[in-house]
């Protein structure tokens, strides 16, 4: 007679980690993740990503058939912008997500330098108003003027 096991919510796929790996890969070969970023965009952002991937944009149509005067980075990008991710070509995706991986490091590193607790204004306004509470003049212009030189 044949038993019945029933199904242990505990137990854990051991692949579980691999297959997440695996369906990111997918999405990311796929231009999936990239295409739904896309969408989610305003023109303007648009117009400032393609600004920053403009010298590895590829245009839409073989460079031959584009007037002159549409064939510059500026002119590229601005055709671009109302593009979906998908008829451009596997470079123009790839400048593009080059380009957003900048940008976001940069606000990355942008937020975290305006959380910094620890400004150095901050610590010579301090020693000002120590050397103010000691009645120290002298030192309080001194921590004064310094804040002054960093402010310029």
């Amino acid at each position: 007679m044949a038993s019945v096991h029933a199904i242990r919510p505990d137990v854990v796929d051991p692949r579980a980690d691999f297959l997440i790996v695996r369906d990111e890969l997918r999405r990311r070969t796929e231009n999936r993740d990239l295409a739904e970023v896309w969408a989610d965009m305003q023109p303007a952002e648009r117009a400032v990503v393609l600004r920053s991937a403009a010298q590895h944009l590829v245009p839409l149509r073989p460079i031959n058939e584009i007037p002159a005067n549409e064939r510059t980075p500026d002119r590229i990008a601005d055709n671009l912008t109302r593009t979906p991710i998908e008829w451009m070509t596997p470079k123009a995706r790839e400048a593009i997500r080059a380009a957003i991986h900048r940008m976001s490091s940069y606000a990355s590193r942008l937020r975290d330098g305006l959380r910094s607790e620890s400004h150095p204004s901050q610590a010579l306004a301090a020693s000002a108003r120590l050397a103010l509470e000691a009645g120290d003049i002298a030192a309080a212009q001194h921590y004064l003027a310094l804040i002054e030189a960093n402010a310029e």
